[in-house]
């Protein structure tokens, strides 16, 4: 992973759970010069949308497959059928939404597309590429104010509130609130979010 804080966040939970037979890098899976042929499989979980060159990042993680290895995983599919997207699109009055959630665009809905998965997987020498559509509803906090500043205060959040001063942060707290609020079920806050599901797997 790139980020040192989920690694040390990862190691501390392997410690806990006496995981012993593990390992953690800190490293760009696009970029870094993994062991060719030397895994079973790759997986990632929300992971693989940031790349700034899929093909390359793939095929990349493809070479570092054995012949028949298995790839697996989650990204996010398309901005109108997650919730908490929606929410925070809602405050287009007040911050620079525009744009936000585009599928094929940079970030985390660069993938939202299933046709484009299929083709940059292609592209990166995969085979038996299966992408399957996953909804899930999850509680996101117990109220509304909670989940607003939650939301509010991840990486797309902030992206779109430092464009912004202060009094349109607040008009635009207070009317994700208001719609938040419409997500509340006793004592807690229900979102759905929508995943691709993305199977595939080194010729052998």
């Amino acid at each position: 992973d790139l980020s040192a804080p989920m690694l040390a966040r990862a190691r501390e939970s392997a410690r806990q759970e006496k995981v012993a037979n593990v390992e953690f890098e800190q490293a760009d899976a696009q970029t870094h010069p993994l062991d060719p042929a030397a895994f079973d499989a790759a997986i990632s979980r929300f992971g693989v949308m940031f790349f700034a060159d899929p093909v390359a990042a793939f095929a990349n993680i493809a070479r570092a497959l054995r012949p028949g290895g298995r790839l697996a995983f989650v990204c996010s599919a398309a901005a109108e059928r997650n919730e908490w997207l929606q929410a925070m699109a809602a405050l287009g009055a007040h911050l620079p939404t525009g744009g936000f959630g585009t599928p094929g665009g940079p970030g985390m809905f660069s993938l939202a597309d299933s046709g484009r998965v299929r083709e940059v997987l292609a592209a990166a020498g995969f085979t038996g590429i299966a992408v399957a559509g996953v909804e899930a509803y999850g509680t996101w906090g117990s109220g509304a104010e909670e989940v607003a500043d939650f939301l509010l205060d991840s990486g797309p959040g902030r992206h779109l509130t430092g464009q912004v001063g202060p009094v349109d942060r607040e008009r635009a707290r207070a009317d994700l609130v208001a719609v938040l609020r419409g997500h509340e079920r006793d004592g807690a806050v229900r979102l759905r979010s929508a995943a691709w599901l993305v199977t595939a797997h080194r010729p052998g």
